[in-house]
């Protein structure tokens, strides 16, 4: 990937100091002093490939945070050092800082200003419905429409109602999906597909189904019409291709050569010393068999690997004291994970997720000639389990069990309980935005859980908006949920 040259230039974006030259240097000289005015080392010009390396950087490796708070948050693991806000559900305020990578993007955009940069374009498009996508998620409403005016002096942006935001950036993607195109010539600075807008075209699609699956609640409205607009999408391959296998993956993978460049949990000591598998989560995945636990976690210190029996994990809903007392007979995480420089790449939407959106919308009657629920179910856990180099023969074996195969009674259930196994410390806080929406699994609180004993439903907006969008964040609020008095488990209009 040569990240380490490449993220070399996007610290340099700004050009060069032309040297001054000062007094009179002997005027006999034929010397070129204009050789000396520019660094060959640096770029003298910001460009769009420039920015776009940083751009990737941060939207494919930071939707991972720490890596594991998402897990914490929908107990696939649990942590016993102190209480952290997503073992506890402790958290307050959110963060804004997606605003500072749309810039970014914009800056991207307003580059794009000849013909063979149109991908650019696209690509502003579908990182703008990335950005915006994960704030409305976040927060509920939020400025959209009039965000990013702070240059034209609209330093206090109104709020858009959450159903504005959704429907203008699934026209983005739609525009997207329009203008990406092999056609218009490779993507220069492009870490994720080496160029290839096609790729890039195939994930706007695949981020289209996810947002669409995300207003399952919505189905009736009107002025989103969400079944006809995934009909358009899985019945038109030719207009919206979408990712055929595991190859597709929209990922960051990571190298030994550059030194900022490796996985999120590498080197980290209290993931390697303080992190449990879930108690809930192991009982899933032993109760179906799912081999993808010995990838997850260690055998109980002691104990031979690859049996199911010698694996256990932590109830989350502990205290931290009784955790602790615990975690010598429960299993640790993978030690791949804070040991392997390189492990796997990190997922930001993969081929196992489009094919259980697609099985989801069919099996609630959304669409049709898409092949069946049970293909595309099978797809994705195929599909995952080979990320972990499980043997198909194995993988058939799990698909035969009873408790695994779908049905017509069981298939919002456990099409749900598959992607919530196949998001395993990927795709950043999107596996607890699914539980929310669906309320599978169920996640374990108790007398160690925060709020009340509750899951909270959203972040508060940052004290930074209260500081200086006082009253737009204020009118937000009150629209929303009646009260200004903004908390964390206020139902956003996307859960109603």
């Amino acid at each position: 990937m040569h990240l380490l040259r490449k993220n070399r230039f996007v610290r340099n974006l700004r050009t060069t100091i032309a040297l001054t030259l000062v007094g009179s240097l002997l005027v006999t000289s034929c010397k070129k002093y204009e050789e000396f005015q520019v660094n060959p080392n640096q770029s003298s010009t910001a460009t769009p490939a420039l920015l776009l390396t940083n751009i990737c950087y941060s939207i494919f490796r930071s939707s991972s945070f720490l890596i594991t708070e998402p897990a914490y948050a929908v107990r696939q693991l649990t942590y016993y050092e102190r209480v952290n806000n997503y073992v506890g559900y402790a958290w307050r305020e959110g963060s804004f800082g997606n605003y500072q990578t749309l810039s970014q993007v914009k800056a991207m955009d307003d580059l794009a200003a000849t013909p063979d940069m149109k991908n650019y374009k696209g690509l502003a498009k579908l990182f703008r419905a990335i950005l915006f996508s994960q704030l409305t998620d976040q927060f509920g409403d939020i400025p959209y429409s009039s965000a990013l005016g702070a240059s034209s002096g609209n330093v206090k942006p109104a709020y858009d109602t959450q159903e504005a935001v959704y429907k203008g950036i699934l026209q983005e993607l739609e525009e997207a999906n329009s203008i990406l195109s092999d056609a218009n010539g490779a993507i220069g600075g492009d870490i994720i597909f080496d160029g290839k807008a096609s790729q890039w075209q195939k994930l706007a699609n695949a981020l289209h189904l996810r947002l669409l699956i995300h207003l399952s609640k919505k189905e009736s409205n009107t002025n989103l019409n969400i079944k006809s607009q995934f009909q358009a999408i899985v019945g038109n391959p030719t207009k919206y291709p979408l990712m055929s296998s595991a190859a597709d993956n929209a990922q960051l993978v990571f190298n030994s050569s550059a030194a900022n460049n490796a996985y999120p949990g590498f080197g980290n000591l209290s993931i390697a010393s303080l992190v449990s598998l879930e108690k809930s989560f192991v009982k899933l995945l032993k109760d179906t068999k799912d081999v993808r636990l010995f990838a997850f976690g260690e055998p109980i210190s002691g104990k031979e690997a690859g049996k199911f029996e010698n694996y256990e994990g932590v109830d989350a809903g502990l205290t931290i004291g009784e955790q602790i007392v615990l975690a010598g007979s429960a299993s640790k995480i993978k030690k791949r994970y804070y040991d392997d420089r390189i492990n796997e790449p990190l997922i930001f939407l993969g081929y196992p997720e489009q094919e259980f959106l697609i099985a989801e919308a069919i099996s609630r009657g959304w669409i049709t000639s898409a092949g069946t629920a049970s293909e595309h179910y099978e797809n994705g856990i195929r599909a995952s389990m080979k990320f972990y180099g499980i043997a198909d023969a194995t993988i058939t074996d799990y698909l035969a069990g009873t408790a695994v195969k779908l049905t017509p009674d069981n298939a919002l259930t456990n099409i749900a309980l598959q992607k919530y196994i196949a998001m395993f410390l990927h795709s950043g806080l999107e596996p607890f935005y699914e539980q929310r929406r669906t309320g599978i699994p169920t996640l374990s609180v108790g007398p160690g859980t925060y709020n009340d004993k509750k899951v909270p439903k959203r972040w508060i907006y940052p004290q930074s908006e209260y500081d200086n969008n006082n009253d737009n964040v204020k009118t937000s609020t009150q629209a929303q949920f009646g009260t200004t008095n903004e908390t964390i488990n206020d139902e956003i209009w996307l859960l109603k």
